[in-house]
């Protein structure tokens, strides 16, 4: 079977960055995890930002459909929750990486803008259907989303602040909590339905 060296890159690079972190790894090691020259590797990737913008354009994201019900929307927390345990460094190096090159920073963009979109088509739905609470302030859904997207991002670095060990679902209980005080009666039972969240 022929070599797939660029996947290959792709996958070493991703799990040495999680290792490692970002600055600490180089081209070089790299190309030695792989067993390759570095000239080799520069033939597909230059430098490292080129490495960092491939693994975002591949970047797994979320359910690429809003979520359509409250069970789905959970999913939706759970995926967000495996994307960044799955892409550590990337998190843990979010404000850098975004300083590395134009590209990369539009990827992010492009990538909250997604998300904002589905959520914010989610939170519509919700709120037609019971589930959701009619915004009590201007915006509220707005700065709801940010402050979830936003745990999303810092999740992983804070619970290492905390001194923390990460805990099964621990995400998607955080987001369960930001989101709590949009849900009706209805929306809380339909949560305690799928996760059980509230105290006995």
């Amino acid at each position: 079977m022929k070599r797939n060296t660029r996947l290959e890159i792709l996958q070493t690079a991703k799990a040495l960055f999680n290792e490692r972190g970002f600055n600490d790894v180089s081209t070089r090691d790299i190309a030695n995890a792989l067993g390759i020259s570095k000239g080799n590797l520069s033939y597909y990737f230059k430098r490292k930002e080129d490495i960092v913008e491939a693994i975002l354009e591949e970047f797994p994201g979320n359910p690429p459909d809003t979520p359509k019900t409250m069970a789905a929307l959970n999913e939706f927390l759970l995926d967000m929750q495996d994307t960044v345990q799955e892409n550590a460094f990337y998190f843990w190096h979010h404000a850098q990486l975004s300083q590395l090159s134009p590209k990369i920073k539009e990827l992010q963009r492009e990538m909250y803008r997604c998300n904002v979109q589905k959520l914010r088509n989610a939170f519509k739905r919700f709120q037609e259907e019971g589930y959701f609470l009619l915004e009590q302030v201007e915006g509220q859904y707005n700065r709801t989303i940010d402050a979830l997207l936003l745990s999303s991002i810092y999740w992983l670095p804070f619970c290492t602040l905390k001194q923390e060990k990460l805990v099964e679902n621990d995400f998607q209980k955080q987001a369960w909590s930001i989101l709590f005080p949009l849900l009706t009666e209805k929306g809380r039972k339909q949560l305690d339905e799928i996760v059980g969240l509230r105290k006995q």
